[in-house]
């Protein structure tokens, strides 16, 4: 008899008895969730969730053993707040919001789970039309983060000691920001204290604000600043509430300026704006840049004061405005301000209660049109424009202000103002021009600002005729790039103008970087203009030197005199934390010789600077102090100098951890770190450097993802296994514990079991790191059905180890 034959497919299977190498080894535990490849055991895994590949968040899921392997357990809540439109499937009806699935594939077609769980990383994959219908990188604001109850003070000490031959001077700034979180609410103060002869203390600004989710909003009460970008920033007491772009996924979504210069010592310079000091440095002798001024109004001048050592002071006036910039169809940009109008530069202003309100909106056809309105007792404004996208003729605005203002004798004045804006940027040629420029067509407009500083018939200021600016930058191939600016604002009644002109070629060959610039500046409170001719070269010395460059620089001023400095700078130690420049320098006036030496160091602390320099008529010392202190639950934190927003990372009694992506930032000694600053309602990855940790330390995640709302104290909080990395020999019952049993430390006297656990070998092996000095492992299993366990004590001794790992015996009953 024949029978025919059938080929049949079998899944993999192993026999959990063949691990029951010898008789001391008792029966294997239940260990059927190993039958597959890659099975593990059910429970809860914090992992790295990802929706089509893209890293969403770091969370504690929930598994259970699906066919294959572990499956996560999800709610529809769960979903939806991940953008799945759960709505649109028929079978969610039936499963209540918490209530947890085990197989996506049968709520969404074609939509599965992946647990890589070496990685733990889970992905979901969902077909894009189950998704609903938001941006690719839309966060969804469930997942904002208010940050945990902190204040905090942000300082920035600087002062300089200078003597000349007839005289010796003193000066110091100390400027401090400061705040309160509780919930969304956020309380903030800027103060300076000035110490020149005599002792200035003024609190600027102090203000509450919170936002507001659902009108993608900010809401502030207190000292603050109108917009800029229709009329002129003005500050005020009072309420404004206004959008807040950020909160808009990055895809949707706008500038302090680079202040300009030449100094002809080691000068202090300190920028003012609406009669506020905010900023001061003593910069080198030639050509500067200062790019990291704080954010400040968005326009309004600001005042530029050069005090060179031999006792002259130089002023001139950077003009600062930013420019409105266009919305995708559809989108709304608004503010409304209400409030007394404030000053505190000093001199007789009025102050008035006044309203403001603007608003933009994209139109069809790449247009977005804007308005404003300006009310108060002495002044009333309106404003309308359009912004046109002209393709491949760059983009266009323009829009009129008509203004009427009641003068100080009773009489009014009326007026209007025309502005004109264009950008463009040439591919073909590499050339990026912009312009903008206003232009007051009669004598009788004011801005707030000027009808507000005329008090009296004698007061009558000098309002603005036209003020025009323009820029150029036209990059010349592996060159370098040609870069042009002027400004040039006149007044009614006046034939005085102010002028900043600026023209400038900058390069890089291989390593080696150089420039030439020609500036020129005139005001109408100069007495004279003032220009030079600037030349810079940058070689790169780290052959002999890691690390550093060897700079030349040679200016020369229309007052005929020419400098010239050669000066070494570069970085050492761990992450570049100390920046040092040796600098010796020639005037031709005088045949004057200066030498300058400046030491920078920026710590995990705080940064702290000093500087010297003399020559023939002078000496100085500088020095300079910056950082931040953060109170918080758990203490108080010393940090670099802090953002708006930013992190309080915890790694409890962990010391000199670092921070990925933040140099310098390391745990203090109780294991506090701050990153001193987030993207507000962006995701921001905060990571340790595991290579960092102690050999006692594991933690069990190395990385947080964090999306803090706008000046949020968010905490990072790292769960952490502190104590030895042991192999237990585990002995049971005369033989071992049997093979794959799970193992728990329980702490002594308590039988709440730690987050340290792992799977017993063959030969009662368990490996456990953070295990502490004593305690008790609890061991349990399942046998045919049925729940075991047995318990070890242990007591490490204090003998010190020649091995990372300790080796340990313990007796389990």
């Amino acid at each position: 008899m024949f029978c025919p034959l059938r080929g049949a497919r079998a899944d993999d299977y192993f026999n959990p008895a063949a691990l029951e190498f010898s008789s001391d080894q008792h029966n294997a535990a239940d260990l059927h969730y190993f039958n597959h490849e890659g099975g593990q055991q059910p429970g809860t895994y914090h992992v790295t969730l990802m929706l089509n590949n893209q890293v969403i968040d770091s969370r504690d899921v929930s598994f259970v053993q699906g066919k294959s392997g572990l499956v996560p357990a999800l709610t529809p809540a769960a979903l939806e707040a991940l953008g799945v439109n759960v709505k649109a499937f028929p079978a969610f009806a039936a499963v209540k919001k918490d209530e947890a699935i085990h197989d996506l594939g049968k709520f969404i077609p074609d939509a599965s789970t992946d647990f890589d769980f070496a990685h733990q990383q889970l992905n979901l994959s969902v077909p894009q039309i189950a998704l609903t219908m938001k941006d690719r990188d839309y966060i969804d604001p469930a997942r904002w983060d208010e940050g945990v109850p902190a204040a905090f003070v942000d300082y920035n000490l600087t002062g300089s000691s200078a003597r000349n031959q007839d005289e010796h001077w003193n000066s110091t700034l100390l400027s401090l920001r400061s705040g309160a979180n509780l919930g969304a609410w956020r309380l903030r103060n800027t103060a300076t204290w000035r110490y020149d002869l005599v002792s200035h203390w003024q609190s600027q600004t102090t203000y509450l604000e919170r936002d507001l989710k659902t009108l993608k909003s900010q809401f502030r009460a207190g000292d603050t600043y109108t917009d800029g970008d229709i009329f002129d920033s003005v500050q005020f007491r009072g309420m404004q509430l206004k959008s807040d772009d950020s909160m808009l996924p990055e895809s949707e979504r706008g500038f302090a300026p680079v202040i300009r210069g030449i100094a002809h010592s080691n000068a202090r310079v300190t920028i003012s704006q609406h009669g506020y000091v905010i900023y001061e440095t003593v910069v080198a002798p030639g050509a500067f840049e200062i790019k990291d001024l704080f954010p400040t109004a968005q326009s309004g001048d600001l005042d530029v004061t050069i005090h060179e050592t031999d006792g002259s002071v130089r002023t001139f006036t950077q003009p600062y405005s930013a420019v409105p910039y266009m919305l995708r169809q559809g989108h709304l940009k608004y503010s409304v301000s209400a409030g007394r109008f404030h000053y505190s530069g000093g001199g007789d202003m009025r102050a008035p209660v006044f309203v403001q309100s603007t608003a933009f909106y994209g139109l069809p056809h790449d247009v977005t049109a804007f308005g404003g309105l300006q009310v108060a007792q002495n002044y009333h404004a309106v404003a309308a424009g359009l912004g046109k996208s002209l393709g491949d003729f760059g983009s266009l605005g323009t829009d009129v202000t008509l203004a009427k203002t009641q003068l100080p004798d009773g009489n009014s004045s009326s007026g209007h103002s025309v502005r004109v804006q264009y950008q463009k940027d040439f591919d073909s040629t590499n050339t990026s021009f912009s312009m903008a420029s206003y232009r007051y067509s009669s004598s009788g407009f004011y801005g707030f600002s000027e009808a507000n500083a005329m008090t009296s018939p004698a007061s009558y200021v000098m309002n603005k005729r036209s003020r025009s600016e323009i820029s150029l930058s036209q990059g010349i191939g592996d060159y370098g790039s040609l870069n042009a600016s002027a400004y040039i604002q006149r007044y009614w009644r006046s034939n005085s103008e102010d002028r900043t002109l600026h023209l400038g070629f900058y390069s890089n060959y291989k390593s080696v970087s150089w420039g030439i610039a020609w500036f020129y500046t005139d005001s109408t409170r100069a007495r004279k203009a003032d220009s030079a001719i600037s030349f810079n070269v940058s070689v790169p010395f780290s052959a002999l030197l890691p690390g550093s460059a060897i700079n030349y620089s040679m200016n020369a001023g229309n007052d005929g005199n020419v400098s010239q400095q050669v000066s070494l700078s570069g970085s050492a130690l761990q992450d570049d934390k100390l920046h040092y420049n040796l600098q010796q320098g020639h005037d031709s006036q005088g045949n004057n010789v200066n030498s300058s030496g400046a030491l920078d160091y920026r710590g995990s602390r705080g940064s702290v600077n000093v500087g010297v320099s003399h020559d023939r008529h002078s000496s100085q010392f500088n020095y300079g102090l910056s950082g931040g202190i953060v109170a918080h639950a758990h203490g108080i934190t010393l940090s670099q100098p802090l953002g708006d927003t930013f992190a309080i990372v915890r790694v409890p009694d962990t010391a000199n951890v670092g921070v990925q992506g933040s140099a310098s930032v390391y745990t203090d000694g109780r294991g506090y770190a701050i990153v001193p600053s987030l993207s507000p309602y962006q995701a921001n990855a905060i990571e340790l450097e595991t290579d960092t940790l102690p050999d006692n330390v594991d933690v069990g995640l190395d990385g947080r993802t964090m999306i803090p709302t706008r000046g949020a104290i968010v905490m990072a909080d790292y769960a952490t296994r502190i104590g030895s990395r042991v192999l237990f020999t585990l002995s049971w019952q005369n033989a071992f514990p049997p093979f794959g049993a799970t193992g728990r430390v329980a702490l002594a006297g308590d039988d709440k079991e730690s987050n340290t656990s792992g799977i017993v070998a063959e030969k009662g092996e368990l490996y456990l790191s953070g295990v502490p000095v004593q305690g008790v492992i609890v061991v349990s299993w399942q046998e045919n059905g049925e729940k075991k366990s047995c318990r070890a004590p242990f007591r490490l001794t204090d003998a010190p180890q020649s091995t990372p790992v300790r080796l340990v015996s313990a007796v389990c009953r």
